[in-house]
């Protein structure tokens, strides 16, 4: 791997926009995520399970077993930390993505207690730029924290929060799919 950088990074036009669109998950407990090939960040599919299923289209995404969780505008976002330590060698980044589920029903609580159990998902986030990326990359994700709030006035969310965090050597990658 090398530690030269390849390029400037210039400032680009004003047209950026913050937020989560949808989240995109699937178990891949007892199994590896296998990246392909990773160029300057970027990945055009990946594979995990038993090995059988290949995400490389966005209609890949939405076909079992994967999962679509459409996300209500200016409620969940992607943050990812780097930490580097000289003293120990070691760089690694860690992603947090918090998704919200809207209204407390028993479909919503059984599908927070399936990922909650899992012990390793695959997640995609798309984010109001159209763009996806990879979460958690090689070892997945896991969900880390949860609420159930039923809100106290009318104009309170009555709904589930939902914290997945991911660790990998390497930052976000970004899926180059159509």
């Amino acid at each position: 791997m090398s530690c030269n950088l390849a390029s400037s990074i210039s400032l680009d036009c004003r047209s950026n926009l913050g937020g989560v669109a949808s989240v995109y998950l699937g178990s891949t407990t007892g199994y590896d995520i296998d990246l392909g090939t990773i160029a300057a960040g970027e990945i055009t599919g990946f594979t995990f399970g038993s090995g059988s299923t290949l995400v490389d289209s966005v209609s890949g995404l939405t076909a079992a077993p994967m999962y679509e969780f459409q996300q209500p505008r200016q409620a969940a976002n992607l943050t990812e930390t780097g930490t580097f330590d000289e003293a120990n060698g070691i760089a690694f980044y860690e992603t947090t993505l918090t998704i919200v589920i809207n209204k407390l029903q028993s479909e919503h609580l059984n599908a927070l207690d399936i990922l909650g159990k899992n012990t390793k998902l695959v997640a995609v986030v798309k984010d109001n730029n159209g763009s996806y990326f990879l979460v958690g990359n090689e070892t997945g994700v896991i969900v880390t924290a949860s609420t159930a709030d039923t809100g106290t006035s009318f104009s309170d969310g009555n709904r589930i929060t939902i914290t997945l965090t991911g660790y990998s050597r390497t930052p976000l990658l970004e899926l180059n799919i159509s």
